[in-house]
C-alpha cells in the first residue's frame, strides 16, 4: 500500500502549490479517507531527511 499512496503525493503537491488547498482538501477532493490521509501523514515524514 505504501508505494500506492506515495503516487498521491505529487498530485497532492500540485494541487496545494497551484489550487491553493490545504492538504486535507487536497486528500478529499482525491477521495481518500482519513485513514488514507494518516498513512501519507506518515509517509511525508520518513522520507524527510535527518
Amino acid at each position: 500500500m505504501d508505494e500506492k499512496m506515495k503516487n498521491y503525493l505529487p498530485a497532492i503537491d500540485i494541487m496545494m502549490c497551484h489550487l491553493g488547498i490545504s492538504f486535507e482538501q487536497a486528500c478529499e477532493e482525491l477521495g481518500l479517507s482519513c485513514s488514507d490521509q494518516q498513512a501519507l501523514i506518515e509517509l511525508q515524514q520518513q522520507e524527510l531527511p535527518e
